[in-house]
């Protein structure tokens, strides 16, 4: 089946500012920018079929990774997509693993859309349970193979940038048996926004980034986007990243 997507609002094409963390990863934290770069270790490397063993071991490494970085008690990986960056998908190719690099900032639930997250996949009762202590919804994005990412690679803007008040508003997503809330960015009048990429970026880097945190006294979210970069030739090999959602449950 089909999977245009379709929107009521307008998408003009800016030129912004993005600052390369190549060399400077570690001047990003989850807690205070609302992202991270990470190493990744681990064997997978091609795409994964639904049930396979390969999801299972990539699952398991994520998570894995997650509980010890974060200290978090339990990591429960709900989504995955598969974004290609050569030539767009077409309709038929795509499906809901299967999407092409979305073009506007953008963080994919809202506040009010995290619990309704939590419920869908935990159930209503452990959710209830669970969402008593702190909880997040963080995206691990990452190449796939061995090309590294130039074509139309992943932004993401600091949360200190933002004003809450003023850039942020919000969006109803709605599919087929699905009603989500997230959020949208508008640009700001000063230019204030700071955005971050990764030059060059392979397989064994990931950007860890959040997309709600019920801790209120830091970081809530990162908006992100793909981007044209015009300072890289277009490349003529195919170049695929892997994202997955991750609820992250904690003791206290």
């Amino acid at each position: 089946m089909p999977a245009t997507q379709r929107t009521n609002f307008v998408q003009e094409p800016v030129r912004v500012t993005i600052h390369d963390l190549r060399d400077k990863e570690k001047t990003v934290h989850l807690d205070t920018n609302a992202l991270e770069v990470l190493k990744y270790d681990g064997s997978i490397q091609e795409e994964f079929e639904e049930g396979s063993e390969a999801q299972q071991t990539y699952y398991e490494e994520i998570s894995d990774l997650l509980k010890k970085h974060l200290g978090a008690s339990r990591v429960f990986i709900y989504h995955y997509n598969f974004r290609s960056r050569s030539s767009p998908r077409t309709d038929e190719q795509l499906d809901d693993k299967h999407r092409n690099p979305a073009f506007f900032p953008h963080v994919d639930t809202s506040a009010t859309g995290a619990p309704r997250v939590v419920e869908r996949w935990i159930g209503k009762e452990e959710g209830e349970k669970v969402m008593q202590n702190r909880f997040q919804i963080i995206n691990v994005w990452r190449p796939l193979g061995s090309n590294p990412i130039t074509q139309k690679p992943l932004t993401i803007c600091d949360y200190r940038s933002a004003d809450v008040e003023k850039d942020i508003h919000p969006l109803d997503v709605r599919g087929a048996g699905y009603h989500g809330a997230s959020y949208i960015m508008s640009r700001n009048s000063q230019d204030a926004h700071i955005w971050y990429y990764l030059s060059q970026m392979r397989s064994n880097e990931m950007f860890v980034f959040k997309i709600f945190d019920s801790k209120p006294d830091t970081a809530q979210f990162a908006f992100h986007t793909a981007f044209i970069n015009e300072n890289e030739p277009v490349p003529n090999v195919e170049q695929t990243s892997l994202e997955i959602r991750c609820l992250i449950f904690y003791d206290k």
